[in-house]
């Protein structure tokens, strides 16, 4: 079945490309995340990409970097309670490299319960890079490239201040939901100055037949910065800070389970120069730092402790130029560094002795990680039609550790460094006037994180979480062929792509007859695995109200030494609605009813459970009065269907049942 859905994808991607389209402003946003090339519009990648604006995000009320993810075809969230990571194309965690403002996020993220620190409330756009983006981005992007970019200060074409900004309220009927957000701006044509902040409050979720335990969220996140223009100079800082209180779906009987004041901090500093003539036309140097202190308490019941603290820094640094010999041939190249520090202490109170032996032993002993990367890309206009972009790129990454004393199982210092070439090549043909086709071929690197390597001591449950020293990267292979038209009726993009990941990373048990507690789960090289489908995106526009709209996609993963699946891997999803909008008496109305479909997913991964199909379905209103006044209405899971989410660690774990219905409603101002 999913292979005959993988054909007809095929075949209506044939049809996408050969249809030669009329002008059309759909389909005109620009994409910087793909290629670097700051007029690169995103139907002119070489690469499948997705923008998320910021009039999306604000449409559809988005208050969750769950459903952030999930409003793209190919992309999904794995999540655990309020812990929420991104999926691309059936990869995640660290195999998936997610920027902020171009700076890598520090997180670790092996596990379902590993968080991503960013609240969509602070978020003004999204690109998401389908496959590997090794070649600008460096080690970590062999499943895609997610470049979150932050709100800042609109521009100003006048030399006075101009005081802007905005503030809203929200509540959610569901978790007994409730936030509060904010911006004020001061802009002016060179210098421009902003601050925001949201507190969100929420309880645990309510499947349609109980609650979920521990999957509250309480936190606020407060961000700052400007920038400030001298001729051809501009300098840019930014800052954010995350700090809450993140439940963690666990068993019922538990007496809590959550991250407890986890604190995530995060700045940046940007130089950049352009030019519109000259060899030289841009130079960007690019400075970060975070800090990242996450603290895990577990309490089985009264008498049972587990506390975790682990504690990360990382500078970053990157340098980039773009050179232009001519107007057909940009030439971007440049640097990028990293310098990862992480320190962690357990405290375990109230278990048997072959348990209690890990109170006082770090889950990872003193550990850094630091990368260099050098990086070339040439893209190249043939003619008017034809455009090739190619590109090379050199990582070497040294991890390190000082070890711990017994019962630890490195005691002495070690060290390991991993170094490859990544390259890529890719080419857009236009077919029409604004229709395209297009291929892609890339080859990407992974080093392993530090938990891989020196993680050491029970997880989530009574058995062993141990890292392995001699772990080899991960090397990944993907080819990468689409197909975009767009009209002013209708827009069609299709992708297919097959990607071929050496040496994939995952928990083994090693010692399946010993008693649990006693069991080990290593990280290893266990295979090559294949990784294949497909995505489809169309609408079509009815007249100047209506539109009609569906996505689609499809992932399959394989382990190509048993034929296994792979763990992991979302069923195949399709997201079809409808759209109205129109203006009645100072009033903008957009209303969408939408549903989601999801295939049943019986080729699970080894531990994990099938799950059945499901389709629920969602209405949203967005009414917005003189430009000023907002007012948002939606209604998730309109008809309180019970459904299982495949990617879900509280279905795999304990049968929990996704969220049932939930209205929400948000009142806000803009000044």
């Amino acid at each position: 079945m999913r292979r005959t859905i993988y054909y007809s994808m095929a075949a209506l991607l044939t049809c996408v490309a050969v249809l030669n389209a009329e002008e059309s402003s759909q389909m005109d946003d620009i994409t910087v995340t793909a290629t670097q090339n700051p007029k690169l519009k995103t139907y002119e990648a070489p690469v499948s990409v997705s923008v998320i604006t910021s009039e999306e995000l604000k449409e559809k009320g988005i208050a969750s970097t769950e459903d952030l993810f999930r409003q793209t075809s190919g992309v999904d969230a794995k999540t655990a309670g309020g812990s929420v990571m991104p999926i691309v194309r059936g990869l995640s965690g660290e195999q998936v490299l997610i920027l902020v403002n171009g700076v890598r996020i520090s997180d670790e993220r092996p596990g379902g319960n590993h968080i991503l620190s960013i609240d969509p409330a602070q978020v003004d756009r999204v690109e998401i890079v389908k496959g590997p983006g090794s070649i600008l981005y460096g080690a970590g992007a062999i499943g895609g490239v997610v470049n979150i970019i932050t709100k800042k200060a609109p521009k100003r074409e006048t030399e006075e201040f101009v005081i802007s900004g905005d503030v809203s309220a929200g509540y959610g009927s569901n978790n007994n939901a409730k936030n509060i957000q904010g911006q004020l701006n001061a802009s002016s044509k060179d210098l421009n100055l902003y601050v925001g902040g949201v507190k969100r409050k929420s309880d645990n979720i309510n499947s349609p037949e109980e609650e979920v335990k521990f999957s509250f969220y309480d936190g606020y996140t407060v961000w700052g910065g400007g920038d400030y223009t001298v001729e051809a100079w501009n300098i840019a800082a930014n800052i954010w800070q995350t700090k809450a209180d993140i439940g963690i779906t666990a068993p019922r009987s538990f007496l809590s389970d959550s991250y407890k004041d986890e604190k995530h901090t995060m700045g940046d500093v940007k130089i950049s120069y352009q030019s519109d003539s000259g060899l030289l036309r841009q130079f960007d140097l690019l400075a970060g730092y975070q800090e990242h202190n996450r603290h895990r308490i577990r309490q089985p019941n009264e008498k049972l402790l587990v506390d975790i603290k682990v504690d990360k820094k990382t500078p970053t640094l990157r340098g980039q130029w773009v050179l232009m010999p001519n107007e057909s041939n940009r030439i971007t190249t440049g640097f990028d560094l990293f310098d990862e520090d992480l320190t962690s202490s357990r405290t375990m109170k109230g278990f048997p002795p072959v348990i209690a032996k890990f109170d006082g032993v770090p889950v990872i002993s003193p550990s850094s990680r630091k990368g260099i990367g050098i990086f070339l890309q040439d893209e190249y206009a043939f003619s008017e039609k034809l455009n090739f972009t190619a590109g090379m790129r050199y990582d070497s990454i040294e991890t390190k550790t000082d070890g711990a004393p017994p019962p630890f199982f490195i005691t002495s210092p070690q060290s390991d460094t991993d170094s490859a070439f990544s390259g890529e090549l890719g080419v857009v043909y236009k077919t029409g006037k604004n229709s395209n086709i297009y291929a892609n071929i890339g080859r990407a690197f992974r080093a392993p994180t530090l938990i891989e390597r020196y993680y050491f001591g029970p997880h989530d449950g009574p058995a062993q979480d141990r890292g392995n020293p001699n772990l080899d990267p991960e090397i990944s292979l993907n080819i990468d062929i689409g197909a975009r038209v767009k009209t002013d009726d209708y827009q069609v993009s299709a992708s297919l792509f097959h990607n071929t990941v050496h040496d994939l990373i995952q928990k083994v048990l090693i010692n399946p007859n010993d008693p649990v507690p006693l069991q080990i789960y290593q990280y290893q090289n266990v295979s090559d695995a294949a990784l294949y489908g497909g995505e489809l995106d169309a609408s079509y526009f009815i007249n100047d109200e209506w539109n009609l709209f569906a996505s689609a996609s499809l992932t399959i993963g394989e382990n190509k030494s048993d034929d296994n699946p792979l763990n992991s891997i979302p069923p195949a999803k399709v997201r079809y609605g409808a759209n109205y909008e129109t203006y009645w008496k100072d009033m903008d109305i957009n209303l969408e009813l939408s549903a989601v479909s999801a295939a049943k997913q019986d080729r699970n991964g080894i531990g994990e459970k099938k799950s059945p199909g499901y389709t629920t379905a969602d209405f949203r209103a967005n009414l917005i009065y003189d430009n000023d006044i907002k007012v948002l209405f939606v209604v998730e899971n309109i008809f309180d269907k019970k459904y299982y989410d495949y990617l879900s660690y509280g279905f795999q774990e304990l049968d929990y049942a996704s969220m049932g219905r939930n209205v929400k409603i948000e009142v806000g101002y803009t000044f």
